[in-house]
């Protein structure tokens, strides 16, 4: 996928997935926090030939997961970009109350940053 197709997609599925989850939280964070998170992959770390992977579950907890899947598996700078220092991407994820992080596939071949955003309290 290549934005902004890749982001118009994701944008689509989150509604659908959120729709179908009757996930508590704030919706329309969630699908800006869903965009970010694909347009950010689909900018730094798409391949030629290769996808960018979305899962989107909802937990016991309604905490909603975000996973972003793409086939770097190098992220230079996270704590910066979380901060907001290097681009508004992650930065406005955290500023949305997600809490991101990151990790690398085992093979060594891509890697995966999850966003969790919690549900409504009451």
């Amino acid at each position: 996928m290549l934005p902004p197709k890749a982001a118009q997609a994701a944008r689509i599925r989150a509604l659908t997935c959120l729709a179908t989850f009757g996930w508590t939280g704030p919706l329309e964070l969630a699908v800006a926090t869903i965009d970010h998170l694909v347009r950010n992959a689909s900018q730094f770390g798409w391949c030629a030939g290769k996808e960018i992977g979305l899962r989107i579950a909802r937990t016991e907890a309604d905490d909603l997961l975000i996973d972003v899947t793409d086939y770097r598996p190098e992220f230079p700078s996270f704590e910066q970009a979380v901060a907001g220092s290097l681009g508004s991407g992650l930065g406005r994820v955290a500023q949305y109350g997600g809490a991101v992080s990151w990790h690398p596939h085992e093979c060594g071949v891509g890697k995966t940053v999850r966003a969790v955003l919690r549900g409504d309290p009451s």
